[in-house]
């Protein structure tokens, strides 16, 4: 293991490696800052490019791509409330408040050296696990993945604060909607009422960016004026004062930076959850552990639990990819294939004889965020100007990157049609008080939580027992019980120590009249 690391690291320090880090880079950057597109895009035109390339090299340039998307999707998230990726649809939700108040510069740092932290603490896990990887990975079946996804789903009632009931009709309503077209169980079609085009379902990219971009650009139409908020000051801003105080932000709080970086590279590890689980579980589970009431209304806590997650992701994914073949998310899906392409079979084989490009991967992640954070802190006072933009310029911009980047996902325009649709659903919910953080996490995790129990009860030949017949199983099922409970048993257990108050007013009324 340490030879491999040497000889990782010897070859990372030559210079066509580092050019092609960079190049990566900024590959992974533009894709990412385009709503629609993202990594799996990219890392797919780029494939056949590197046909006859030296191993290598190729590998760097697909690290160099798959670190930098993140950050690159963060930044229409945080500046236009326009995720550039699914999973940093949960950076809108802190970022884009941010930016309303003025603080667009501040939210892009917390971005970037959040990104560097997490990217860190995924290559560190995925180095410090890879030796004991086969039971980890093996021990999550259909019913581990039922209780991990439903966690998820409980946690929908931390994220809606203030309004529950609303934030449980909007899960409700992303789960319906993602239940819509082709049900690979029963070989069913649902929901599609006679249209070819519904029979895959809604795709994620479609969904997410009508749900957060169309109908904040319509939001835009109704109120005018620019990003930042009307009633905010802008004269005297200083840009750079706000890129420090970013990363002194995620500088102060190690605890949800390694909290955030921990669960991303848990979730990474599982294969088939990629970055939209991570980042929303991460988020929900800082909400419920915050202090911040400002949490989810422009809290820096937000952008670290989502971004930190996102790219912690990506050293968790590579452990199920190069030890057994089996992809950790939908970017390593691709890498699987340049593994192939590049007579590399992933398995046991790969960690024996060639572990020193596995290193070599790990390490091009890690540097490629280094370039990533570096370039967004320095950027991040010119890209923040954005938010200033009057919106009667910036929104037709934004409209056509929504509908060229949906309609370059299946190159099927009736995506951009259904974006369209989904944006004025999404506007409509949201004046009537559904927050939008709901709808998109019943979304995301509705589809895995059926995929997960319908396995189950085949596995079980229709018996519940299944559920709680691993050790695994078991706590996640008290886990997940415990947040939809606990919180009732916790407000009923502090009101019989204090004593039911209308007893007490019935008690002093009796006082009274006996006197």
């Amino acid at each position: 293991m340490l030879e491999a690391m040497t000889a990782a690291l010897a070859r990372l320090a030559a210079l066509d490696a580092v050019s092609t880090i960079l190049i990566g880079t900024m590959i992974g950057v533009t894709f990412g800052a385009l709503p629609g597109l993202g990594s799996v895009i990219a890392l797919a035109l780029v494939l056949p490019f590197t046909f006859g390339m030296d191993p290598m090299l190729a590998m760097l340039l697909y690290a160099g791509i798959m670190s930098s998307v993140t950050f690159g999707g963060s930044v229409p998230a945080i500046l236009l409330n326009t995720p550039g990726t699914p999973p940093n649809a949960a950076t809108c939700f802190d970022g884009y408040p941010m930016a309303r108040r003025g603080e667009g510069a501040r939210a892009l740092a917390i971005s970037s050296a959040s990104c560097f932290a997490g990217s860190l603490g995924g290559v560190i896990v995925t180095l410090a696990l890879l030796p004991v990887v086969k039971p980890i990975v093996y021990a999550f079946g259909p019913p581990e993945f039922f209780w991990l996804v439903a966690f998820g789903m409980v946690m929908i009632a931390f994220a809606a604060r203030g309004n529950m009931i609303k934030g449980l009709a909007g899960g409700g309503i992303g789960i319906m909607i993602s239940l819509v077209g082709y049900d690979d169980m029963t070989g069913s079609f649902r929901f599609t009422y006679g249209s070819d085009y519904l029979w895959d379902g809604l795709p994620l990219v479609t969904f997410v960016t009508g749900l957060f971009a169309i109908s904040e650009l319509i939001a835009y139409a109704s109120r005018g004026g620019s990003t930042v908020a009307d009633s905010v000051d802008m004269a005297g801003v200083k840009w750079t004062r706000q890129v420090a105080q970013g990363v002194r932000d995620v500088a102060i709080r190690p605890a949800q930076t390694m909290r955030a970086a921990a669960i991303g590279a848990g979730v990474g590890i599982i294969p088939g959850l990629g970055g939209g689980v991570a980042s929303f579980m991460s988020y929900i589970i800082g909400m419920q552990r915050s202090r911040d009431e400002s949490y989810g209304k422009g809290s820096p806590e937000g952008i670290i639990a989502s971004e930190t997650a996102n790219d912690a992701k990506d050293g968790g994914a590579l452990l199920p990819t190069v030890a057994f073949g089996i992809p950790g998310s939908p970017d390593t899906a691709i890498l699987l294939g340049a593994f192939i392409l590049h007579g590399l079979q992933p398995g046991p084989t790969l960690l024996r004889e060639h572990m020193d490009i596995v290193c070599l991967l790990l390490f091009g992640i890690f540097v490629s965020q280094i370039a990533t954070s570096a370039f967004g802190l320095v950027s991040s006072p010119l890209l923040a100007r954005i938010s200033v933009i009057r919106s009667r310029w910036l929104a037709p911009f934004v409209l056509s990157l929504v509908v060229v980047g949906t309609f370059m996902l299946n190159q099927n325009i009736l995506d951009s049609g259904a974006a369209v649709l989904v944006g004025i659903m999404g506007y409509v919910l949201r004046r009537f008080g559904f927050p939008l953080i709901t709808i998109a996490i019943g979304f995301i995790l509705g589809p895995l939580l059926e995929t997960s129990f319908l396995q189950s009860m085949l596995i079980s030949q229709s018996g519940f027992g299944v559920f709680w017949s691993s050790p695994i199983a078991l706590v996640l099922m008290v886990c997940t019980l415990s947040a939809l409970f606990g919180p009732f048993i916790a407000d009923a257990v502090r009101r019989t120590r204090r004593g039911d108050p209308s007893k007490k007013a019935q008690n002093n009324t009796a006082g009274r009249v006996g006197r």
